[in-house]
Parts: C-alpha cells; structure tokens; sequence
C-alpha cells in the first residue's frame, strides 16, 4: 500500500532502521549512566550519556543520507529456461548522489520456484562524478517449477562507520525469469485409427496419423458415384463424395483442458489458485506432445479450452518456444473459448476428471476430427468415459504419480497388435 504523503513516508523510512546489538549496547549504557549520575553524584556521566545518544542519532541520519538516490538495472542470460537448468542474474547499481557510498550487504528476494546464492557485499561507491559510481555484480539462479516469477527488488543493508544501525533499502523493481514446463521425450507411435470403411488399423510410424487426407466435400453434378462417401453421407444426411489430398506437411492438434472443476481446484482466500497435480501432469503432458510433434516435423495447433493459449508452432508462424511459455504461465481457466475447435487429422486431447457433461462438451467440440486420443484422469464418471467410446475415442486414464511415457506407449496400435 502506497503511504499517505511526507508523514507517511516519513514513518515508512522510519520503520526501515533498525538498531544492531552494538547500537542496543549503546542506548543501554546512555540509559545506565543517565540513571547512575544522580546516584553517584557525577554529572560527567550525563555528558557520556549525551555522546552515547549522539553517537547513535548521528549513525541514524548517516544510513538516511547514504544510498539514498540508487539506480539498479537487472538482466538475466538466458531470459528463458528449462526446469532445473541455470540462468544468470546481473545486476548494475550506480550511485547517482553526489556523496560517496559505504561498503553495504545486498539480497535480491528470490520467489518460490527460483533458487539461488543471492545474497553478496556491494563495495563502496563513489559519487556521481567519480569513475567508481557504478559496480556490476552477477549470481547464479536455478528454476524449479514452471511459471513467470518476479525476481527483486534488490535490498540494501546500509550500515553506518560505527556498527550501531543500519537501513534497508529496497531498490528498484522485479524482473521476470520465466521457467519453461518440464518436457519428456516421447517415443514415436502408429496409433490405431479408422479407416474408411469402418474398420481399424494402424498409422504410419512416425507419430501415426497417415499418409494422405481423406475429406469429404459436398457431391457436385458431374462427380463419379464411385466416388461417394457412404459414411459421410449418412453423417451429414446429403451426399458427399471423397476428395483425397496428398498431406505435404502433415498436421495434429493438442487441445489441454483448464476447467477448474475437472482439474480439481480453486481460488484460496487470496485469490489465487490451489496447486493442482492433476493440472501440472496435463500442462507437462501437453508440453511433450507438442514438441514430440514438432520435432516428427508436424505442423502443431496447441489450444487450451480457454482463450490463455492458441498457437500454431510453423515456419512464419509461432515457435514451440512460444508455445511453451505460454504453457509456463499458464493457470486454470473458468470460461471455455466459445469457438468449435478447427478441424485436425488428428487430435490429442490432455483432459482432466470429466463429468458426463464435460465429456459432452469435448465431443462436441472436437467432433470434426478423425482420430481422437485423449488422456483423463483417474476419477472420470463411467458415464463420461461411455460418452468418449461412443464418440470413437481411444482413452488412457492417468494419475498425477503415473510415467508420462508408459500411458504414452499405450496409444500405439503396433504395440497392442504385438501383445496379441
């Protein structure tokens, strides 16, 4: 909360001194020797007990005077990282008062997600004229858990020339260090999709979503009845006629579900959301499988079931690094995007604890795609999950402790050919 004019910051400025034991031992003996004058009879002692007092009220306004006009400048290489890997912080504080600055102790506030030794002695400053009005000092810090985490101000132990006080400062602002989701390497798959004609069978190897499309468009005068697609047809009740394209780059889409409910939490009293395991598992699923797909060479639609995310990681469009720290920020959603979700080849889905209407809601949403493969976690309604199997999905329950790669590996029709 901002203070309330000079009186506000006076008191505020006041509150930032504090008194060190050696200062404590002075006003202890300034108290000691007034009381012991009468007593003893020595007037002598109240001049000490007024140089004792001095000594610490000159200490006092000598930490308000110094380092009073600061500037810091913060930067971090990188800027972005992986979970676990290092970044480093440099900071650059330059004296822009005309006095000179002692030496004083510096700790930049480090938030829950970020570790590291920030904590150091910041030598002594010239003033502002002077060549030794600027000094550079670097840390190193390591982030733990996904996010975009504010890291400062810098804070300043002032001391005065006797030990007796110091005065904290804070300077400047915080500076973010965005910490990417974790991501597993993921094994190529041939998930067992549908064909034409009704009957399953595997996909190519390398993520398992075909060699070529297959759409059905509106039947035109002059098109071949050979041509008709029966099953689209009856699904769209109009004719329909097959249109295959050659799939030059192919395409999937990663569709995460932030629903608060289905993900299992809440705002706390402060505002902010409850951690979730089951949330955290999807946003590291949904981290995988789009760089898995990248990587396959596809063309990866990421969305979440809100509006925080929407991406298309491409040549000329979005990269997979923006991807993911969209992933790194992002939180639970109340409010579905009100758009259908555009049609893939194929889709994987990374969804939480459904309701029958929440799996209602998904079909819906995603009914324009081929294949479907979606993870759900552990506690979904049977009557959800008869929802998904009528609507053709292949289904893979999860726990929040479960091996991301194991659940994985059980979308791969090969492998299940092979366990027959």
């Amino acid at each position: 909360m901002a203070s309330d004019g000079p009186a506000g910051r006076l008191r505020e400025a006041a509150s930032s001194v504090v008194l060190t034991r050696r200062g404590w031992g002075f006003l202890a003996a300034a108290v000691v020797s007034f009381v012991l004058a009468p007593v003893l009879s020595l007037p002598a002692m109240l001049y000490l007990t007024g140089l004792l007092l001095g000594l610490v009220l000159l200490s006092t306004g000598f930490v308000f005077l110094g380092h009073s006009r600061v500037r810091i400048e913060r930067s971090f290489t990188p800027q972005v990282v992986q979970p676990g890997a290092l970044s480093r912080a440099t900071v650059r504080v330059t004296n822009l008062s005309v006095l000179p600055c002692l030496e004083a102790r510096w700790e930049d506030r480090l938030p829950h997600g970020i570790s590291g030794d920030s904590v150091g002695v910041l030598p002594a400053l010239g003033g502002s004229h002077s060549a030794e009005s600027r000094v550079g000092f670097s840390y190193a810090l390591q982030g733990l858990r996904r996010g975009r985490h504010p890291i400062g101000p810098l804070r300043v132990d002032v001391a005065d020339p006797f030990g007796l006080v110091y005065r904290r400062h804070a300077y400047g602002s915080s500076e973010p260090l965005t910490v990417l989701p974790r991501v597993v390497n993921l094994p190529a798959i041939a998930p067992r999709g549908a064909s034409d004609d009704g009957a399953t069978r595997p996909a190519p190897r390398n993520v398992g979503l075909g060699d070529d499309d297959v759409i059905a468009r509106t039947y035109l005068p002059g098109d071949a009845l050979k041509r008709i697609h029966w099953k689209a047809t009856a699904h769209r009740e109009q004719l329909m006629v097959r249109q295959e394209e050659q799939q030059v780059t192919p395409r999937a889409a990663v569709h995460l579900d932030c629903e608060p409910t289905s993900q299992g939490t809440a705002r706390d009293r402060k505002g902010e959301w409850e951690h979730s395991a089951s949330f955290e598992w999807c946003v590291v699923a949904a981290a995988s499988i789009t760089t898995h797909l990248v990587r396959a060479g596809y063309v990866a639609a990421l969305q979440s079931s809100g509006h925080a995310v929407d991406r298309v990681v491409a040549e000329g469009q979005d990269t997979l690094e923006d991807a993911l720290v969209d992933l790194a920020v992002l939180e639970p959603e109340a409010r579905d995007h009100d758009a259908r979700v555009a049609a893939e080849r194929a889709v994987f889905a990374v969804l939480g604890r459904l309701s029958a209407d929440r799996a209602r809601h998904w079909v819906r949403a995603l009914g324009a795609s081929r294949l479907i493969l979606a993870f759900v976690a552990h506690g979904t309604s049977a009557e959800a999950l008869e929802v998904l199997d009528a609507a053709r999905w292949k289904v893979v329950e999860y726990g929040p402790q479960d091996d991301l790669v194991d659940l994985w590996s059980q979308f791969d029709g090969a492998r299940a050919d092979a366990a027959r």
